[in-house]
């Protein structure tokens, strides 16, 4: 299924825009602040009601407008052609949310039907900032190839709130230790899922791996507990630590990936242009691995492709981004920066002071 019709309305400095995209590739040339990254943002927004540039309604709301409408028509040709119609307003104070024209109140309901991935020049952040972000990036994942997911991890957070909320009213031990069976129960689940996704997702990372960056990357799942114990074992005997600190210590909510090459954390030596193809190929290898296990097409966006890159990298994160199946939406300053295959349809488009308009 990919994005084949786009419609935008007030959002930062796109007033009203309509666009037909390419099933495939998907370029929008422009100066710097002209709006390119805004088409994207938008995409993404669309997807999971937020921005990655901003937690701030009103920075993505125009100036001067009480709220931002966009709508995207999804074509799946797998299935003659069937179409989902998703559409989504936000203003400063309420986000609705509608599926052919019904209304939903979840934005994991709009996510599971438009997968979206988004490769930045931040991007090399995976790596280098907390543990949150690597499980934000396993998570994804999980998401939208096992349908329980959610449903655990929404138990989990509930129990894991509750307990830390007792712990910090002080309540007796035994008052805690009420919450800690489903925390195990739940935990487990959830570990089991990220642990098996995690294993069948490494052959697609080491395809490309191969491909962007000539290394093999191993990785290491970390549960968010000691490894030599189970987690119903460290749940009991961490009671009277989680007290003294005021939180939950251990559990999937503190689980971590290692990415390790030849023995050594990629962080601690890999260079900022592979870190940024390492992300770029983890991302991938999700894409493809989507594609194959749950029949889903993702939609890609990559900002400013250019940016700290050279033409030969350019060219082969293009190259692998269209061997992952992926539809492509990609920011540059210049089309010829990318040399397209005309085996694949592509579609070229200029943004101009918030105007889009197709290159025919």
């Amino acid at each position: 299924m990919s994005l084949s019709h786009l419609e935008i309305s007030r959002f930062r400095n796109l007033t009203e825009l309509q666009i037909q995209p390419s099933p495939r590739i998907n370029i929008f040339t422009g100066d710097n602040a002209a709006g390119k990254t805004s088409v994207l943002e938008a995409i993404y927004f669309l997807s999971v009601s937020r921005s990655f540039r901003s937690h701030q309604a009103k920075d993505v709301i125009q100036q001067g407008e009480e709220n931002l409408q966009i709508v995207g028509r999804l074509t799946d040709k797998a299935e003659k052609n069937k179409t989902t119609i998703l559409g989504l307003e936000r203003g400063h104070q309420h986000t609705r949310l509608r599926i052919n024209a019904e209304s939903v109140n979840q934005t994991s309901e709009m996510a599971a039907f438009l997968p979206v991935q988004l490769i930045h020049p931040e991007g090399h952040h995976l790596l280098e900032q907390g543990p949150k972000q690597r499980r934000k990036f396993l998570d994804w994942g999980v998401f939208h190839v096992e349908h329980t997911f959610l449903s655990f991890w929404n138990q989990f957070s509930r129990i894991l709130k509750q307990r830390n909320a007792a712990i910090r009213t002080k309540s007796e031990k035994s008052a805690i230790q009420l919450w800690d069976k489903g925390l195990i129960e739940y935990g487990l689940k959830i570990t089991g899922l990220r642990n098996e996704y995690l294993n069948n997702l490494k052959p697609y990372v080491d395809k490309y791996c191969s491909l962007l960056i000539s290394e093999q990357v191993e990785l290491k799942f970390r549960p968010g507990w000691n490894q030599d114990l189970n987690l119903e074992e460290v749940i009991h005997a961490q009671i009277d630590n989680d007290i003294k600190l005021g939180y939950t210590r251990s559990g999937p909510q503190r689980a971590e990936i290692e990415f390790i090459n030849n023995k050594r954390p990629v962080q601690n030596y890999f260079s900022r242009g592979q870190q940024k193809m390492l992300v770029c190929a983890l991302r991938l290898a999700q894409i493809e691995y989507l594609k194959d296990q749950a029949g889903k097409e993702t939609v890609l966006l990559l900002d400013d492709l250019a940016a700290e890159l050279d033409s030969t990298h350019r060219q082969s994160l293009l190259d692998a981004a269209m061997i992952s199946g992926a539809q492509l939406f990609i920011t540059m300053t210049e089309a010829n920066l990318l040399k397209l295959p005309e085996s694949l349809e592509n579609k070229m488009f200029h943004v101009e002071h918030g105007f889009v308009s197709e290159v025919l």
